[in-house]
């Protein structure tokens, strides 16, 4: 389980233009700096859950949103306390059960998710949470892996090809307004549908976690110090996601409140890491 940040507004980073020109104008809607919070999960066999999305609203908007996602809204448009105990409650709690009755939830240590409230909450449902210490997201989080890279590739897939469009409402003074919130959320929701099964399981393998408890899959799960997933994987990511995830990274390991004092030192210390939540998630 993991969140990610996605802009109303999704400017290319690359345009055609004469070479030496000083200035390039790029086409956009001026919201780059408005967005909303994705919530997406997914299990270790491929299974997708139902994305969430968050808005920076009062009240969730009253248009009609496409099924099978769900929409929440808080004066933050961020995870909270709040947004944790419901989710658990309304998409962890409704996903299809593994043959034994216990699962392990994977998230960092971002304040919200590890509160006692939470904790608790997932006791009750029979969840062992492993939490990811911070600065180790990149190798122990699946989603971090590649998942969110390509989710967020086919967002801009379509952005851009609505922007293509010429089926546009503007503003009085000529701008294109942005895209409605329906619409937002149907390129969530189709963006989400075509992540595969195969890409999941791989990612979660690279972070050293199989569902074959009897160990047979141990020869499918090697820890490598750098790996090109994008490339090995052949995912379609561009560079300007690269820098998008890195600085959500960032950005989310200043929030963590320095709950965990792990520091990412060394490799080995990495791969003990993997091991234990590996362990974990066995028992």
């Amino acid at each position: 389980m993991n969140e990610t940040p996605i802009w109303f507004d999704l400017p290319s980073n690359t345009t055609i233009n004469q070479k030496g020109a000083t200035t390039v104008n790029i086409r956009t809607i001026g919201h780059e700096q408005s967005s909303f919070t994705v919530i997406l999960a997914c299990m270790a066999n491929g299974t997708k859950l139902p994305a969430v999305c968050i808005f920076k609203l009062k009240n969730v908007p009253k248009e009609k949103f496409p099924n099978s996602i769900y929409i929440r809204a808080n004066k933050k448009g961020w995870v909270n306390e709040q947004e944790m105990l419901w989710w658990v409650e309304n998409v962890w709690t409704s996903r299809n059960w593994f043959d034994n009755s216990r699962s392990m939830l994977v998230l960092d240590s971002f304040h919200g998710h590890i509160v006692d409230s939470v904790k608790n909450r997932l006791v009750e449902k029979n969840t062992n949470m492993a939490v990811i210490p911070g600065g180790c997201t990149s190798k122990l989080q699946s989603l971090d892996v590649a998942i969110n890279k390509s989710f967020k590739s086919k967002v801009r897939d379509r952005y851009n090809n609505w922007m293509i469009s010429n089926i546009h409402a503007f503003t009085s003074t000529g701008k294109i307004k942005r895209p409605s919130y329906s619409t937002a959320m149907t390129w969530v929701k189709e963006s989400w549908d075509k992540i595969s099964e195969d890409l999941i399981q791989k990612s979660f393998k690279s972070c050293e976690i199989s569902t074959n408890l009897d160990g047979s899959e141990d020869d499918c799960i090697e820890y490598a110090e750098e790996v090109d997933y994008e490339n090995k994987w052949d995912i379609e990511v561009d560079q300007k996601e690269d820098q998008e995830e890195d600085n959500d990274e960032g950005e989310r390991e200043g929030e963590d409140g320095g709950n965990y004092d792990y520091q990412d030192s060394d490799n080995e210390e990495i791969c003990h890491r993997l091991k234990e939540l590996n362990k974990i998630y066995k028992k």
